[in-house]
C-alpha cells in the first residue's frame, strides 16, 4: 500500500492538520513515507512518531484527491495498531482506551450503565457544578467536558419492527449506533419515520453492537473485528435487503467490514447504505409543506463524502423541502476537526481546525447548519457557540422528517 505514494504533494493542501501545522512529517505523504521506514526496519516506532502518527485527523481527505489511489486511511490504522501492540504510548494512554473503548463502548450494557449515571449527572444539576469548578481549576477540562452532548431524560427506544401503511419496497435493517443511539436517539426515530412513509419495512436488531470505527482508529483492531463479526451475524440473522446507517463514521466502517474481515464479510458490506444515499437513489416523497424560510448550510462529514462518496444525496433531500435556501461555503468539504476522539485527545489541533471552518460558515449566515455525523454534530454546535451564531445543528433526514409531519399536522 505505501510503495503506491509517488510523493507530488496534491495531498497537502487537502489536509486538514497540514494547513494548521504545515510539518511534513504529519502531511499525508510524510506519514506513509514514515510508516513504510517503519514497515521495512529503517526507521524505530519511537514515542516521538507514534505521537505524530495520531496528529491526522484519519479524515480521508488526502484519498480523494491522490492521483495513486494511496489508502492512506488505512495505512495509518496498521500504523496505530503496531504502536499498540509494541506498547510505544505511554501506559496511562493505553489503560485510557482499553477501559473507555475496549471495556465499556464495545459492551452495550456496560454503556447503557454509563450513560444512566451520565443523565443523573445532568438531572440533579451535578454537570453544571462541574462546569463551573473546572472552568476555575481546569479551563482545558472544562472545555472538553463541554463537548459531551446532552443525553436527555431517557433514552430512546425503537420498535423492533415497523412495517409500512401500504405496499413495501424492501425490508431494511437499521444501524442504530453505540454512542449515537444514546444521544442523539432523535435521529434514530428520524430515520425510522422517514424510511416508512417512504415504503420500507424497518427492522432494528436488538443484538447489534457499535461498528468498531473507533477502536479501528484508534489501535485497537482485535477489538474492531470482534465487534464487526457481531454485528455481521446479526443483520443476516435479520434477513434485511439493506443495512441503512445514519452516521457517516458508522457507515464508512460498516461498509469496509470486506477489507477488515474478509471475503466472509463482503456480501453485508456490499449492503451498507447511507439514509440520504437510499433515499435520493431509490426515490422519496417530497414533502408538500416546508419550514418556513430556512437558510441551511450542508456541512458534509468527511467519512460520507470521502469513504463513501456519498457527495450530492444530501443535498437533494435539502433542496425537496420547501423553503429551504441551500447556502454554500467554501469549507464544506472539509473536516471540522471531530474525528472521533480527535477533538479530545488534540483539543488545540480540533479547534483550530474547526475555526477555519466557523469563519467561512459565519459569512453566510445559516439558520440551520445539516451534517450527518454524531461527532461532525458536536464539534459543529461547539463552532456555533465560540462563533456566537443563532444556528441550529441537525441531520439533513431529521428536517425532512419535520417537514413531513408539519406538512401532516397542517393537513
Amino acid at each position: 500500500m505505501t510503495l503506491a505514494c509517488v510523493h507530488c504533494g496534491l495531498c497537502l493542501p487537502a489536509c486538514p492538520a497540514y494547513r494548521v501545522d504545515p510539518r511534513e512529517s504529519i502531511a499525508p505523504r510524510g506519514q506513509v513515507y514514515n510508516i513504510r521506514a517503519v514497515l521495512e526496519g529503517r526507521l524505530d516506532l519511537t514515542p516521538g512518531l507514534a505521537s505524530e502518527i495520531y496528529e491526522c485527523l484519519a479524515c480521508r481527505g488526502c484519498e480523494s484527491v491522490c492521483p495513486s489511489g494511496v489508502p492512506v486511511g488505512a495505512i495509518v490504522e496498521q500504523a496505530r495498531g503496531l504502536i499498540t501492540e509494541r506498547q510505544i504510548e505511554g501506559r496511562s494512554a493505553r489503560l485510557l482506551k482499553r477501559l473507555l473503548l475496549s471495556g465499556i463502548l464495545a459492551h452495550p450494557g456496560r454503556l447503557s450503565i454509563l450513560m444512566a449515571l451520565l443523565r443523573g449527572y445532568e438531572r440533579l444539576g451535578l454537570r453544571a457544578f462541574v462546569q463551573f469548578l473546572l472552568a476555575r481549576l481546569s479551563p482545558a477540562l472544562a472545555a472538553r467536558e463541554r463537548l459531551m452532548p446532552r443525553l436527555g431524560w431517557k433514552p430512546v427506544a425503537l420498535p423492533a419492527l415497523v412495517s409500512p401503511p401500504g405496499e413495501k419496497r424492501e425490508r431494511v435493517g437499521l444501524f442504530t449506533g453505540c454512542i449515537a443511539a444514546h444521544a442523539f436517539g432523535g435521529v434514530n426515530e428520524a430515520t425510522l419515520r422517514v424510511l416508512v412513509k417512504n415504503g420500507f419495512e424497518v427492522v432494528v436488531p436488538r443484538e447489534q453492537v457499535c461498528c468498531g470505527a473507533l477502536h479501528q482508529h484508534n489501535g485497537l483492531p482485535g477489538t474492531g473485528r470482534k465487534l464487526a463479526r457481531r454485528n455481521v451475524e446479526v443483520f443476516e440473522r435479520a434477513g434485511v435487503d439493506r443495512v441503512v446507517v445514519n452516521a457517516a463514521g458508522c457507515g464508512a466502517a460498516l461498509a469496509e467490514y470486506g477489507e477488515f474481515l474478509g471475503e466472509e464479510a463482503r456480501p453485508f458490506a456490499s449492503r451498507v447504505i447511507d439514509v440520504s444515499a437510499l433515499l435520493a437513489r431509490e426515490g422519496f416523497e417530497p414533502p408538500a409543506s416546508g419550514l418556513g424560510s430556512v437558510r441551511v448550510a450542508y456541512d458534509a462529514p468527511c467519512h460520507l463524502f470521502h469513504a463513501q462518496k456519498v457527495k450530492d444525496e444530501p443535498r437533494e433531500i435539502l433542496k425537496s423541502i420547501p423553503g429551504v435556501e441551500l447556502v454554500d461555503h467554501h469549507e464544506s468539504e472539509r473536516c471540522c476537526g471531530s474525528a472521533g476522539i480527535y477533538n479530545v485527545t488534540h483539543y488545540q489541533m480540533s479547534m483550530e481546525v474547526l475555526e477555519v471552518k466557523m469563519r467561512e460558515i459565519a459569512r453566510v449566515r445559516p439558520n440551520v447548519i445539516a451534517t450527518g455525523n454524531p461527532g461532525c454534530h458536536i464539534q459543529l454546535s461547539e463552532g456555533v457557540r465560540r462563533f456566537g451564531l443563532r444556528a441550529e445543528v441537525v441531520h439533513p433526514v431529521v428536517l425532512l422528517d419535520r417537514a413531513y409531519r408539519y406538512g401532516s399536522t397542517e393537513g
